[in-house]
This record gives structure tokens, sequence and C-alpha cells, in this order.
């Protein structure tokens, strides 16, 4: 009975199962269903998808979930508990199924393998309690075949021999269950592992009581079990059924509804006023951070699709290419928004630390140009830089630095060309923009990077500038629009026919009644549907590579006539940001080809539905299969910060392959010590985190068992329901200090309002009687289906409202118990047992707090720097990747990159999520940096997604082209490249160690990539290999599609060159300065002067 009642209402499952995926509205398509029934979806459609009520904005979360199809899963769950109920109350059943345990609110498939992991280590404690019986039985003296009761629970049988191997059974047992939740995170394990450590709890506290080795005991743990999962698979099949493949295919409608809302946003701001200062591009940035986060659930539901069973036209194995594609949709969607970062008037730029506030802030005279230079083939309008940032990436995620001015920097610069030469740009540009940056740190920090800042103060003051820069974008972005609005128009129809195609792939399947002929035209008049919208994307974007695209070059097409005035034609970073639009455009339609063809192809093929069933190969089921790393962010939580899963190894190289070696011991010469150092290495590997933290719990445990295997306190522990606070204390102890404490705050939160819960439903189900089994049913019958609403689509962190429900049905479980059946121990009845209960929960989780203090202890604050420091260095490996594929074209790298970037994305969005409980982990040192940790992640992901374009514009190139951009970028030359890498290995090493920078570094290593810049053109006049390509610009080679990708590739060299720039300052605002010398960097005239230099506000706009 204990456990049936410690079990009941826990509902844990992967919460990515349940999120909304469809908020997004459809113009042109029907609203999508997060799960649609077994059934036909016609009918659904018709029904009223929202509440009208107008709810106060913290209960936004029940108007936008208040579903038809959200709650199917919430009806089938109260259902299965209300059956367990049922059970509980009857009699005759009373002593079998006394739980109500986790909800069968997902797809059957996901039910199947909860319930079997559950079963499956619930039975492995079990079985480990058998071996720890017989062993202790083999040295107990005392042996008696039928005790009474109360002899048992007195523990007058308890000896020191056996209780020691009982102890250190229950210790081992304890570390594998940690183990396992920590090392496999959310997920189908999570439930499972702490129902083990319950279930092995209940059982070791019980079995060593008893002076023989009672080996049936585990029954009363397996046997409601398996009642319990025999009633939630036959309610997951029974009540509203749905299958993995429905709620994968409702969360791929999510995906493209919300391109399809980025693209139509594309469309209204590329005919808006870009040079408004309202103008802003949030809501395309939302729309694509949607698609996403829906794509995240995608990947969590493609897991299960290899295991699904349904009666289907569409196999689930089919839908593996789809997801490909919506992945590959949302990359490219990332770029396509880049062309708005560039004109947006509050972009970001270069951050700068400030300095102490001090008086006398020097300027220094720099001379700036009068007007612009004139346009020429042989030389450039303006410098390499310029050109580069048309790949700069809106940082899309909260806490990202991004900076407001009141006025466009656009403005500033035709000033900053009609002042007087004799007054400096650079003094200008700094006091201008001085007072933005004062809140940026406290006045008590020194400033970091003054050298890069001044460096990059040169470059503005001699490159960045334009004075008709608003004219140019506005011209610009009227010539865009004009070239890519048809292109825009079809593919957000495209997304919107697939996302409808999508919601009735499932329709007529069970309308017998309506022939085949039918069923087959209405399939046909699809496919040509398709078809027709297949040939018009193929038309559009032939004509739009071929005619429409050339329409950006029209103010450029005066540089090739005599007679013309050269002075006119806008500077080329301007064509450059129209051509990176184009090119993502182009990438985007490409895709949309892809999809359209899997549609066309999957009806064709899936004519007649059939019944599919999963392969029963054991390499074949979900738990057991690696895969590739899932990109939601929320499972799969790896323990090594200084590790990347997923990540792949490079090959020989023609410098030899790059590795790391051991600097305390020369290769093995003999097999002795081989053998060693694989002992070495395995006995290392225990001092990992999960391992530390498991072993950690498993003390724990062991000691708040101690009074449960002492004689003098085996009873008072057994009546007090001691096992309440060693679950619990077990339950919160996580591996992160944070986490821990977070647990506690939400336990014994949960744990009160949770008892009153049940309080009130008690008393309300038996009046004033002592439990009226019918009256308790009723109530419970109301009331489950708004109890499991509330714990699928609560928005807060899943414990919270598990931990309610659940402290609610211990309540109404031990009070129907009390009076109902007879026990060797009472905990009361109503107030009583949510007082005993609240009290118990408070010590375990209090104990788990305490015990999280001592060492070994793990904080969320080391491991986030140590894991930034460690994809830093895997970008670094990859950015090498991408370089020499550039050089080597060989094709099997690019499957190693791609599984690369994947591996790192996922491992920063882990630890996005991972930082969530970092503010309770209290320190006497200060606050926790956590904007600068933000920012340092966001440009990381920032690295991530221009190394996927770099090898998308690459791999695309000639190899001449190739060759050309390499040479133009510097990517293959050895000293800017020696700069780039120290660069990375300096950020990386400085953030594993926390050790301070240097103050002189490479950096800005955007000065030397700018050396030699060629404007227009592709080769330098005075280089001596030219490829084959022209030297000089010509109207061909400008409208050449390979010159439009060489441009892109240019742009996106530059964006992460300033990317890296960006990083190195950011590091240093964590890590600060070392190695300081006077004088360096700043010019004669200024060295002597005081220092201090306030460095204020963010200094570069790079356009």
């Amino acid at each position: 009975m204990a456990s049936g009642a410690t079990s009941s209402s826990s509902t844990h499952q992967d919460p990515s199962l349940h999120t909304d995926a469809t908020r997004g509205e459809s113009v042109q398509a029907p609203r999508c269903k997060e799960e649609p029934s077994s059934g036909s979806t016609s009918n659904s459609d018709k029904r009223p998808e929202r509440l009208s009520l107008k709810l106060p904005r913290r209960l936004q979360w029940v108007s936008a979930n208040w579903t038809w199809s959200k709650w199917k899963p919430a009806l089938r769950s109260a259902v299965s508990a209300w059956v367990c109920l049922i059970i509980f109350v009857i009699p005759t059943m009373e002593n079998v199924l006394a739980s109500f345990l986790s909800a069968p609110s997902d797809p059957f498939v996901a039910v199947i393998e909860r319930e079997c992991i559950i079963l499956l280590l619930v039975g492995l404690g079990w079985a480990w309690l058998c071996l720890a019986l017989k062993l202790a039985d083999l040295v107990r003296t005392i042996h008696v075949i039928n005790p009474t009761t109360t002899s048992v629970v007195s523990g007058q049988y308890l000896q020191t021999a056996p209780s020691i191997i009982i102890a250190v059974f229950f210790f081992f047992g304890s570390v594998f269950y940690m183990y396992v939740k920590a090392r496999q995170g959310p997920g189908p394990f999570l439930l499972a592992c702490i129902l083990g450590c319950i279930g092995m709890d209940i059982l070791f506290a019980t079995g060593a009581l008893y002076p023989y080795p009672y080996y049936s005991l585990g029954k009363i743990i397996m046997v409601p079990l398996a009642f319990h999962s025999a009633v939630a698979l036959s309610t997951s099949i029974l009540v509203f059924p749905s299958s993995i493949s429905s709620l994968f295919t409702a969360r791929l409608q999510g995906v493209l509804l919300s391109l399809a809302d980025a693209i139509k946003e594309h469309r209204e701001h590329l005919v808006a006023d870009v040079t408004s200062p309202s103008f802003s591009a949030a809501p395309i940035t939302a729309a694509v951070d949607k698609a996403e986060g829906v794509l995240g659930q995608l990947a969590a539901a493609c897991r299960l699709l290899k295991l699904d069973v349904i009666y289907c036209r569409i196999a689930p194995t089919d839908y593996g290419e789809m997801h490909q594609l919506a992945r590959r949709l949302v990359i490219v969607a990332n770029g396509l928004g880049v062309y708005y970062t560039l004109i947006d008037p509050t972009r970001e730029r270069f951050p700068v630390t400030p300095a102490q506030s001090n008086p006398g802030t020097p300027s220094v005279n720099t001379p700036a140009p009068s007007r612009p230079s004139s346009p020429d083939l042989s030389r450039p309008h303006t410098r390499e830089g310029t050109s580069g940032d048309v790949t700069h990436k809106r940082s899309r995620r909260p806490g990202s630095a991004q900076l407001s001015c009141n006025s466009s920097p656009h403005l500033f610069h035709r000033h900053s060309y009609k002042h007087s030469p004799h007054h400096s740009h650079h003094g200008i540009l700094h006091n201008s923009l001085l007072h933005l940056a004062a809140p940026r740190i406290p006045r008590t920090e020194s400033a970091v990077g003054v050298f890069e800042s001044y460096r990059y103060l040169n470059l503005e003051a001699t490159r960045f500038s334009h004075p008709e820069s608003e004219r140019y974008i506005a011209s610009s972005t009227q010539l865009l629009s004009a070239s890519c609005h048809d292109l825009l128009i079809i593919c957000e129809a495209i997304l919107r026919e697939s996302c409808e195609w999508l919601a009735h792939i499932r329709e007529h399947r069970f309308d017998f009644w309506v022939n085949a002929e039918e069923k087959d035209r209405i399939r046909n008049d699809r496919v040509q549907k398709f078809e027709g919208l297949l040939c018009k994307l193929s038309q559009e974007l032939d004509e739009f590579t071929v005619k429409k695209r050339l329409l950006v070059l029209e103010p450029y097409r005066r540089m090739f006539d005599s007679d013309s005035d050269r002075d006119g034609v806008p500077p080329h970073r301007y064509l450059f940001h129209c051509y990176v639009y184009q090119y993502h455009l182009m990438r985007f339609a490409s895709t949309l080809q892809g999809l359209l063809e899997e549609n066309i192809r999957l009806d064709r093929q899936r004519k007649h539905p059939k019944f599919w069933f999963p392969s029963l190969k054991l390499s074949k089921f979900a738990f057991w299969s690696t895969g590739e790393p899932p990109e939601d962010a929320d499972g799969n939580d790896d323990e090594n910060p200084e590790t990347i899963p997923g990540i792949a190894l490079s090959g020989a190289t023609d410098l030899g392959r790059a590795v790391r070696r051991d600097p305390d011991a020369l290769p093995p010469r003999n097999a002795l010590e081989a053998v060693a150092g694989h002992l070495y290495r395995m006995i290392a590997g225990l001092g990992g985190g999960n391992a530390l933290f498991a072993i950690k719990g498993g003390v724990l445990s062991v000691i708040l068992m101690l009074p449960v295997l002492l004689k003098s306190s085996a009873e008072f522990a057994y009546m007090e329901k001691l096992i309440w606070a060693i679950v619990m204390a077990q339950t919160t102890l996580a591996r992160f200090h944070g986490d821990t404490v977070f647990g506690v705050v939400t336990r014994i939160f949960s744990t009160f309002v949770g008892g009153l819960l049940g309080t009130i439903i008690w008393y309300i189900s038996t009046g004033s009687g002592s439990g009226n089994p019918y009256g308790l049913v009723a109530l419970c019958f109301v009331c489950f289906p708004f109890f499991f609403f509330v714990r699928l689509y609560w928005p807060v962190q899943p414990m919270t409202s598990i931990l309610i429900f659940v402290t609610a049905g211990l309540v109404i479980g031990y009070s129907y118990q009390d009076t109902h059946l007879i026990t060797p121990s009472s905990p009361g009845l109503g107030i009583d047992v949510a007082w005993r209960r609240f009290v118990l929960v408070a010590i375990g989780v209090l104990c788990a707090g305490v015990f999280s203090l001592l060492p070994p202890s793990t904080t969320i604050r080391s491991y986030q720097r140590r894991a930034l420091a460690t994809t830093v260095a895997e970008l670094g490996s990859t950015y090498c990747s991408v370089i020499s594929f550039t050089s080597t074209r060989r094709e099997d790298d690019i499957t190693s990159i791609v599984q690369s970037l994947l591996a790192i994305r996922s491992k920063l969005k882990r630890s996005m999520a991972g930082k969530a409980n970092v503010i309770y982990e209290f320190s006497l040192r200060g606050k926790w940096p956590s904007r600068r940790y933000q920012k340092i992640l966001d440009i990381q992901l920032q690295l991530s997604y221009l190394l996927s374009d770099l090898l998308s514009v690459v791999n695309q190139l000639d190899p001449s082209w190739a060759r050309a951009f390499l040479k133009r970028t510097r990517l293959l030359d050895p000293d800017f490249q020696g700069d780039v890498l120290a660069v990375i290995s300096l950020i990386s090493t400085s953030l594993r160690t926390g050790n301070p920078l240097p103050q002189v570094t490479p950096c800005p290593l955007l000065d030397r990539f700018m050396e030699g810049s060629q404007g227009f053109n592709v080769i330098l006049q005075e280089s001596e290999d030219d490829f084959g390509l022209p030297k000089n610009l010509t109207p061909d080679t400008l409208e050449s599609l390979q010159y439009m990708i060489f441009c892109v590739g240019v742009s996106t060299a530059f964006a992460i060159v300033t990317r890296l720039d960006r990083l190195m300052i950011t590091t240093k605002e964590l890590v600060g300065e070392q190695y300081h010398i006077d004088g360096i960097g700043l010019p004669l005239h200024y060295r002597h002067r005081p220092t201090g230099i306030e460095m204020r506000s963010p200094t570069l706009s790079l356009r």
C-alpha cells in the first residue's frame, strides 16, 4: 500500500511532448491540431478551437491551450487515473492496486516505452533486494519463519551483520538509479528512476526488518505497477488514441506555419520604410524563433517514429526526409533575416567595456575624408570591411547585447563627412556615443579591450562611413523587394499548402463508406495541385535566377558606361547586402522544391492505407539507439563539460592529424603499459560529474536509512513514515547545487499546496463520515480532467505541478487507507496526513540541500564556463574543417562538418537551458555575470550558423572561384590563420581556466582581414595568379551567379572574423586582462596623458 500511495499521480513525461507547437494563425490553411485523433480529422476542424473568455496575463496559457486537441490528452489521463481509483476503492481489490501513476497523455508508443522502462527498472530493484536478502540471511543467527507483525515492526530481529549487508546493497542500488537519472536527464528514464528509488527504498526498509529472506515482498510494488501499466495502455488505445505520426505532423505544421508567417513578414518589411527610426524586424525574428523552438520538439517526436503503430497511407519512417528538409528551412530562414540586421538603426555594435569615470577623455586626431572616393573598376570604392557585415546575424536570444540609439547611425555618418578635416572623426564618434554605455558595468571595474577598441575606432574613422547611406539603403531595399516579391509569394503559398496537406494526411482512412474511386480522385487532385505549385515554383526560381535578381544591379551599370557620372554609384556593400538576401532566398526556394517533390512522391507511392508496425529488432528500440544528438535542449544532458557528444573525428591530413597528447606520459611501449593506461582511464572516469553525484547520493541515502537499520530507532522510523524523507532527499539531490536548491524550494511549496488540495478533496468527499468511496469517486470524476489539464499545460517547471497532484493523491490515498484498512502504521487522515507529509518532505529536502554543499560540490557556474570553453574550441576545429573542405573538396567532409555543427548547437542549447537555476546558487562573492555568459553563448551560436552558411557557399563555388575566394579572404594565409587560431585558443583556454587574457592580442582580426581588399573586383590587379578569372570587373562577371556566391562567401568570412573579435572582447569582460605594457597601440602624442580611457560606448557599426 505504501508503494502505491507514494507513487500515485506521478505523471512525469517528456515535457516537450505537450508543448503547444501551433500558436500561430494560418491565413490560407486551417489551424493545425497538436494531436489529431485516430479518426478523420475533417470533423474536428469545424469545432471552435479557442476559449473566447479574456483572461489575465498570467492565465493566458489557459486560453492558449483551451482546444479540443489539447483536452484529449488531459481527458485520457483523467480516465486512466479514475479507473485506477475505482480499483483502489473496491474492497476485494484494495491490496492489489492503490495508485494512479504516470498518466498516458502521450501517444501509444511513448506510453509503451515509458511503462516498459518503469517495470524494468523497478523489477531490477526487486531482484537486487532478493540478492541482498539472500546474502544477509547467510550471516543471520536468528531465523523465525512466522514472526508477528508487531515484533517485526519493533525491529527486535535486526542484527548488525545483516544490516551492514543490506546497507551496502542499498548504497549501490541508490548509486545506480541516481547515475541513470543524471546521465539520461529528462525523458522516459526520469520517472522510471524515481519510481525505482521509491520501490527500492520501501523494499529495503521493510525487508531488513524480517528475520528471514522475504523474497515475495516485491509484489507490493510490482503488482500495482503491472495493473497500472495495463490500465494506461488500455486507455491510450481506447480513449482518444493518438500516434507518434500524428504528433510529428502536428509539430511539423507548427514549423511550417511559423516559417510562412516569417515569409509574410519579409514581404511586408521589404516594402516598408526601412530608414524610419520605428522600423523593426522583430516580427520576423519572433517567427523564426518560434519555428526553431518547435523544431526541437519535432526532433523529440522523431525519435520514436520507427516504433510507431498506425493505420495510414504514409509510413512513419517516410517522415524522415521531411524532418531534414524542415530543419534545413529553419537554418536558411535564419540567413534570410540577416539583411534587416544591416539596415536596422538599433543593430548590434562592437562592444567595448567602459573604464572608470576619469576626466579629460582624450581624442585622437584622425582626419576624415571630406567626400567619398569615386568608383573605379581597378580601385575599390570602399574597403573590404564595408561588405562584410552582410552576414551579421542578429542575436535573437534573451540577454543578447543590443543597443538602441535615438537616431539612426546613418545620419551621424552623413554629418561626419561634412565635418571639418581639422576635427577628429574618431573623437566625434566617441563623444557622441559616450553616454550610451554608462550602465553597462559597474564603475569599480577597470576598462578592458582598450587596445582592440582603439584600433576599431581607427577602422571606423577611415573605412566605415558614407554620407548617402540612408538613400542607398532605401533604394537597394526597393529594388530587392521588386526582385523577390513574386518568389516570396509562391514560397509562402507552398508552406501553407504543405501545412494543409499534413493536416489532412490521415483523412478518410476510416471512412469505409467512401468508395475507392472517390479517395483516388481526392488524392490525384492533391497531386496535381502540388505538381502545379512545383512547376510554378521552378519557373519562378529560374526566372529569378536568370532575370529578376539582376534588378539590384541597376545602380551599378553606370560603372561600365563611359558617358555617365561614376560618383553616383553606390558602394559595393549595398550590393552585397542584396546578394546575401537573394542567395538565402534561392536556397529557401530550392529546399521548398525538395519538400514539394517529397509530398508528391508520398502521394503517388502511398495510395491506400495499411497497418504499419515497428521493427522488432532490439537495436531499433528508441531507448537503445544513440543516433545523432537531439536538437531539443531539455533532454540527454551530457555530464562532461570538456566533451561534446556527436562530434565527428577528422581523418588524416597533409600536415598530419591534429590530436592531443598526454603531457604526463609517453605512448605505451608494451602491453603492460597499454593495459595500465586503460585501467587508469577507467578509474579516472569514476571521477566524472555524474559518477561523483551518484556516489554522493548513495551516501546520503544510507545515512538517512540508518534509523531503519538500528534496533533502537527502527520502530519510530517505520511508524513515522521516515521513508518519505528518504525518497524526497534522493529525488531532490541534483548534480548541481543550484538545481538542488531549486528542488528544495519547489518541493516545499508544492507539498504545501498539494496537501491543502488533497485535504479539501478528502473532506468534501467524506463529509462528517469516515470515508465515502462513492463520494470520493464522484468528486474525482469531476476534478481529474482539470487537474491533468493544469498538470500538462501550466507553464512552470514540470516538477512543481507534478508534486502538487502527487501530494494531493497521497493525502487522499492514505486517508482512505486509514479508514478502511488495518495497517501497522497509520499516518492519520485529512489534515493529519498533509501535515506529516509536509514535515517529512521538509526534513528530506533540507537534508539534500545541506548535503549538496558538502564536497564534491558542483556548481552550474563552473560548468557553464567550462562548457563554453569546449564549444569555442570545437568551433575552431570546425572552422578549420570548413576551410580544408574549401581547399580539398572532399565530399565526405560535408557530413562530418554538419554533424559537428549540430552537436555544437545542441551543446550550446543544453547549456542555455541548464543555467536556468543558477540564480539559486547563492554566493557571498557577488552576483553571477549572467549577461556576459549569455553574450558569449549568443556569439558562439551565431558563429555556428555562419559556419553552416560558409559551408553551403563554398560547396557551390567552382574550383577556380573557390581558390579566388580563399585568396581574397586570406583563409589560406598562414600568418592570418595563425592569428585566428591563436585567438580561438586564447579564448578557450581562458574560459576553461578562468585566467585573464593578455591586454594585447592579435585582435582585431578585421584589420588584417581587410588588407589588400579589392572592392568589386575578384582578383587584385597586381596579383600574379588570376585562377582563370577576370581581374577587371565586367558586366558579365557582375551578373554571374558564381560572382554572387563569391560575394556572399566573402561577406560570410568577414562576419566570422568580426564575431571572433567580438568574442574576444566579451571574454575579456568576463575574465579580465593581464600583461600590461604602457604606450603600446596609442599615438605618440597621447601616450603620456592620464590613464583611464573612457570607452563607454560600442564603437563600430558594421554595415
